[in-house]
């Protein structure tokens, strides 16, 4: 039955794809799923069961979702090519974006967090959708060793409101991206724009090909398309750290322990992005498979990824919730130096009372 759950993710996409398909109101299919997702996830309770999954059983699920990926985006290029009207690209970008974010970018970056070449170079495609086939460098060398300390701009601060922080992550992981490649093929006296072993050249290779697939589709319009696309993608990844990090404090340096991690583990929310929101675990050990990734009871809990992800786009709202489950943390969770440090974090925030 376990493997079964894992072809919500299957259906969702391929769903988006025939609305895409369709035209007309249909291209809003998307966001209309990943809404209509959030009511029984926010109305469910916290699902800690096990899976009972083998590794080629759970390995199948995984690599399985590159077919409906692909409808998906093979149908979005049928849609620009048949040159749509304003109001239908607004909704199949904003569908296109949140599906590919929500669903497809949790099967990436199960991918690129494995070992073989196959994966990793999965896991870069699946990337380079948004135009970031390097973002695991950030991902891994940064935010998987800085999490929830100051050094980590994945995690927000607290009192900072989404929408700045999603320009200040964007721009982080481009940056931080490059000069991680920069550095390391200097080391190598090899060119990081044409080496064909500087991930910074596959970077360009893979935007100039998705940007070309849709020149063919509809000329420059097309381009602008996937661009648009791909941009507020972006963003939307960028919304789920926030959510998933915000607040957190931890000393730099020290272990990485259950509390530097926000949990939603809801049924729905954790099928759907294959695992992320058992979230604690990936960061103490990111090496852990999605089907071992274990729901525990004694991490930090917040309600539904999804529900809290249209939360966030609310900020005097998002704050408001996200004081309590905060102030739980420093209470129940913060070691005595990171209690320090949220003191002077809710001073910063202006939530001092």
């Amino acid at each position: 039955m376990d493997y079964l759950k894992y072809l919500l993710p299957s259906a969702v996409l391929t769903l988006t794809g025939i609305g895409v398909l369709a035209g007309g109101v249909w291209v809003w299919m998307g966001l209309i799923l990943f809404a209509v997702m959030a009511i029984p996830d926010i109305l469910m309770d916290f699902d800690f069961s096990v899976r009972r999954m083998s590794t080629p059983g759970a390995l199948f699920m995984l690599f399985f979702q590159i077919v409906p990926i692909a409808f998906l985006w093979v149908a979005y290029w049928i849609f620009v090519s048949r040159h749509p009207g304003v109001v239908e690209i607004i909704g199949a970008i904003t569908s296109m974006a949140i599906i590919t974010a929500a669903v497809g970018l949790p099967i990436g970056h199960e991918m690129f967090h494995r070992s073989e070449p196959v994966s990793r170079f999965l896991g870069g495609v699946l990337s380079n959708l948004f135009l970031t086939s390097y973002i695991e460098l950030e991902h891994n060398k940064n935010h998987h060793v800085e999490t929830s300390s100051a050094l980590d701009v994945d995690t927000p601060r607290r009192g900072e409101a989404v929408y700045p922080f999603i320009l200040r992550l964007f721009i982080f992981i481009h940056t931080n991206s490059f000069a991680q490649e920069r550095r390391r093929m200097a080391g190598y006296g090899k060119s990081v724009w044409f080496s064909p072993s500087s991930r910074v050249f596959w970077q360009w290779v893979g935007a100039v090909s998705l940007l070309g697939v849709f020149y063919f589709a509809d000329g420059w319009r097309g381009v602008l398309i996937a661009a648009l696309t791909a941009l507020l993608g972006s963003a939307i990844v960028t919304i789920f750290s926030y959510v998933q990090h915000y607040g957190l404090q931890r000393v730099p340096g020290t272990p990485i322990e259950k509390r530097h991690a926000l949990n939603h583990t809801r049924p729905v929310s954790r099928v759907l992005t294959f695992e992320i929101v058992t979230h604690s675990q990936h960061h103490i050990d990111p090496t852990t498979p999605y089907w071992k990734l274990p729901a525990f009871k004694d991490a930090p809990l917040v309600g539904s990824a999804i529900g809290y992800f249209f939360l966030s786009l609310v900020p005097p709202l998002w704050h408001r919730v996200m004081r309590r489950h905060l102030a739980r943390w420093d209470s129940e969770f913060a070691s005595p130096a990171e209690k320090e440090l949220a003191k002077k974090a809710n001073i910063d925030a202006g939530w001092a009372a």
